[in-house]
C-alpha cells in the first residue's frame, strides 16, 4: 500500500502545513513591533526575490512580499491592514522595460499560460512566440502601480517624472515608496535601500537567476530571434507606463530590438 494516498497521511501533511503556517505568521506578527515593517511590492520578474531573501536574513523587522494584495497571501493583507490603521510601513518595488519583463514572465510562469510544462513541450521557437502573443496578460505591467500601489496606497507614481539616475521616493501620511530600476547595479539598489531603511549596512545576495532554469536556452534564443508584431510593440512603447519611466532613447532602441526589419 501507497501511504502517501491514505487520508491519514493526507491529514498529517495538512496539519503539518497548517502548523509551518501558524508558526511563520507567529514570528511575523512579533517582528511587527520591532521596528518598521518592509513590503517588496511590485510586478513579476524585475529581481525582487534576491531583495527579499535579503533583506529576510538582515533586516531585524518584518518583510514581507508579493505581487498582488489578496487572500492567497496572508502577508500582504497584514500588512495593507497596518497601512490602513496608520501604522507607518515601508515599500520597496522596482521597475522594468515592459517588453522584455513579459517574455521573462511568460518563460518563469510557461504552465500557467500553456497549460504544460515546459519540460513537456517541444515548441519552436515560431510556436512561443505565437503562444506568447496568444496566451499572455501583456497589460499586466502597464497597469500594475494603478491596480497596486495608487488602489492599495493611494499613491500616483505618475506625479512626479521619474529621474534620469533611476529611482525616486514618495511619501504619502504613513507610507514611504522606494522606486528602483531594474537595471541599476546591485551596489546602487544596496546603497538606495540601506538609506531607505536606515540599515547599517546591506548586501544583495541573487537567487531565482534565469540562467539555471530548464528554459533558459529556449528563453535566449526567444530574446534573440523572435520579431513582434507593430501593433505590439505600438502598444508596449508608447504606454503611459513606458514612457514615464523610461527616456524616448531607450524606449526606441527596445522597439528596434523586437521590430522587424523592413
Amino acid at each position: 500500500m501507497n501511504i502517501k494516498s491514505t487520508q491519514a497521511y493526507k491529514i498529517f501533511r495538512l496539519f503539518g502545513k497548517n502548523l509551518r503556517k501558524s508558526v511563520k505568521r507567529y514570528f511575523f506578527r512579533k517582528k511587527l513591533n520591532k521596528k518598521t515593517p518592509v513590503f517588496i511590492f511590485q510586478m513579476g520578474k524585475v529581481a525582487s526575490s534576491s531583495i527579499f531573501s535579503s533583506l529576510t536574513e538582515q533586516y531585524s523587522g518584518a518583510v514581507a512580499h508579493a505581487h498582488h494584495i489578496g487572500d492567497d497571501n496572508w502577508m500582504s493583507m497584514e500588512l495593507q491592514h497596518l497601512s490602513t490603521n496608520n501604522r507607518p510601513i515601508k515599500i520597496i518595488s522596482l521597475i522594468r522595460e515592459p517588453i522584455s519583463r513579459n517574455v521573462s514572465d511568460f518563460f518563469q510562469l510557461f504552465e500557467d499560460f500553456v497549460g504544460i510544462t515546459f519540460n513537456e513541450s517541444s515548441y519552436t521557437t515560431n510556436k512561443l512566440k505565437e503562444k506568447f502573443l496568444d496566451n499572455y496578460t501583456h497589460e499586466l505591467p502597464l497597469k500594475w502601480f494603478d491596480e497596486n500601489i495608487n488602489k492599495h496606497f493611494n499613491i500616483d507614481v505618475y506625479s512626479n517624472p521619474f529621474p534620469a539616475e533611476g529611482h525616486i521616493e514618495f511619501s504619502r501620511n504613513n507610507v514611504d515608496l522606494l522606486i528602483m530600476r531594474f537595471d541599476l547595479i546591485d551596489t546602487k539598489k544596496e546603497s538606495l535601500i540601506k538609506e531607505f531603511l536606515n540599515m547599517d549596512a546591506f548586501k544583495i545576495n541573487r537567487s531565482n537567476i534565469s540562467s539555471v532554469k530548464d528554459y533558459y536556452q529556449a528563453y535566449k534564443d526567444f530574446q534573440t530571434n523572435v520579431k513582434l508584431p507593430d501593433e505590439y510593440l505600438d502598444k508596449m512603447c508608447n504606454s503611459k507606463y513606458f514612457t514615464h519611466f523610461f527616456p524616448e532613447d531607450e524606449i526606441t532602441k527596445v522597439k528596434s530590438k523586437w521590430m522587424n526589419k523592413k
